[in-house]
């Protein structure tokens, strides 16, 4: 019998809006932080907190090597923060260096498995996803595999290319092959470990794609362009990785990026890169995004509203979008619902711990008075007092069912089920975005009961609506906010201009 693969595992899990709030430890704990053999623990339960591309790399592993005791795991640090501005640097350089110090402490390592969304920023630096890599690579040296995984939204970086030998990214929007993709890391590294040297070539295009237009269900240009990419898998190539980034990075990495690899051939590589490069480029005016101003959306709430032959509705709200570092507590769609007198809504889910705490002094059936936004007033966050009635109260810790929420264990922290002029409000007071129905059904509501719904998400609600309503019921409202798809909206800094769509004029030719 063989010594046991000793693999190191770990992640740092931030999409950072250059826009938003910065980030420290405390948003890292609130939401994702496991260390050492609590990895394990964790990424072996039925419905892990932990992020399920760590989840799928353990399962795979475990079937590779017959059981848990066929490999050695040597969990270091997995952790994720809820998208946010810029990482502090005080936080990230105490993480690397408890990161460091666990990779040490573990002893021989035979490769290591990064599970990482990609788009980071620190605020002293545009690629603290590269630095990361780099130390690691430095630490096991050059011939130690290393695979990673990423959100599709990564902004590559040469460096996190050149320190990496396969980066894996996910092929759905919304992400549900998380799990897939840890599985497949398993594999290839498996792969590595027997001695297969992995080829890769990468190509960035002057293309930053608006956050609505990165779907991947048929229709979509990035699902036909990652499709596409699919076809060119053989006995050589066996990953090509098609990342569409996440524009509110707001760094000189920015840019659609192919990353294609080979069992043993870098030159199949690049002719594959370059092939969907210029399909993807020759592709671009798809990318141009089409909004719902907010007076049609209100129209079309009211048509619901007083014809019950019309299906229901789900109105997003992409430029508040959590998942994107936005606030989730906007009040432009729930001002003009009200001042509508639109009834029959639920807005699934507002961020406002204050709001939460005083519905929790009311108690149910109370009726209290509450100004959203009163500790958190910013240019696009602004008050809205309302008189409320308190429905229902919760811990905010359920199991969920659909899309991206499916198969993991959710926290909104205390949440408060408020009614505002027949208009259901769920409060919660950990910030992030409606992923599924979950979000409203844990609460005691049907969410097939309501002739409007709004969502605070950019387009991962949708696999989580999936069952409830088509395409044809979603409408993408335009409204103001940190996540807004209208990129002319915002005051770039570092992206390489030009760049498609915010630039009409830009260009791209292969070299």
């Amino acid at each position: 019998m063989g010594k046991k693969r000793r693999i190191a595992i770990c992640g740092f899990n931030l999409e950072s809006n250059r826009f938003a709030p910065t980030c420290a430890r405390g948003d890292f704990r609130e939401n994702m932080y496991f260390v050492g053999n609590e990895i394990s623990t964790e990424a072996r339960k039925d419905s892990p907190a932990i992020h399920l591309g760590v989840k799928g790399f353990y399962n795979e592993m475990d079937k590779i090597f017959g059981d848990a005791d066929g490999w050695v795991a040597l969990p270091t640090m997995v952790i994720g923060s809820c998208p946010a501005g810029p990482v502090q640097e005080h936080f990230f350089d105490e993480f690397l260096e408890d990161l460091k110090a666990k990779f040490i402490a573990a002893g021989p390592i035979d490769g290591v498995y990064i599970c990482q969304h990609g788009a980071a920023v620190a605020t002293h630096t545009h690629d603290p996803d590269g630095i990361m890599f780099d130390l690691i690579r430095g630490l096991v040296g050059d011939g130690t595999p290393i695979v990673a995984t990423l959100d599709l939204h990564a902004n590559v970086s040469e460096l996190m290319t050149s320190t990496v030998d396969v980066l894996i990214g996910y092929k759905t929007n919304p992400h549900v092959d998380m799990f897939e993709r840890g599985v497949e890391a398993a594999q290839v590294l498996k792969e590595m470990l027997e001695g297969m040297r992995p080829k890769k070539h990468s190509i960035r295009l002057p293309l930053v794609a608006p956050s609505v237009t990165q779907l991947t269900a048929k229709g979509f240009p990035y699902g036909d362009l990652i499709r596409y990419g699919q076809s060119f898998l053989d006995e050589d190539i066996f990953n090509v990785t098609i990342l569409s980034g996440f524009a509110f990075g707001d760094t000189p990495k920015n840019g659609m990026t192919i990353i294609v690899h080979s069992r043993s051939t870098p030159e199949k590589a690049r002719l594959v890169a370059e092939e969907l490069a210029v399909s993807a480029w020759a592709d671009r005016t798809r990318y141009v995004p089409r909004m719902t101003k907010l007076e049609k959306a209100i129209s079309l709430a009211r048509q619901v509203q007083n014809d019950n032959r019309k299906k229901p509705l789900l109105f997003a709200d992409p430029a508040d979008n959590p998942g994107g570092g936005g606030r989730g507590n906007t009040t432009y769609i729930l001002n003009a619902f009200i001042t509508a007198g639109i009834k029959n809504c639920v807005f699934s889910v507002f961020y406002d711990v204050a709001a939460v705490e005083a519905a929790c002094e009311a108690g149910v059936n109370g009726k209290p008075e509450i100004t959203f936004n009163a500790q958190e007033e910013s240019e696009y966050s602004q008050p809205l007092k309302v008189k409320a009635r308190v429905l229902s109260l919760h811990s905010g810790k359920f199991e969920g069912h659909y899309g991206m929420a499916a198969g993991t264990t959710v926290d909104t922290g205390k949440t408060a089920v408020l009614d505002v002029d027949g208009i259901v409000i769920i409060c919660i007071s950990k910030r992030q975005q409606c992923r599924s129905a979950d979000f409203i059904t844990a609460f005691g509501l049907d969410p097939s009961s309501f002739g409007s719904i709004v969502v605070k998400s950019r387009g991962h609600f949708r696999a989580g609506f999936s069952h409830l309503f088509s395409d044809e019921q979603i409408i993408e409202v335009d409204v103001p906010g940190l996540t807004s798809p209208n990129l002319s909206n915002f005051n770039w800094k570092y992206l390489p201009r030009p760049v498609y769509p915010l630039d009409e004029n830009a260009s791209w030719t292969l070299i």
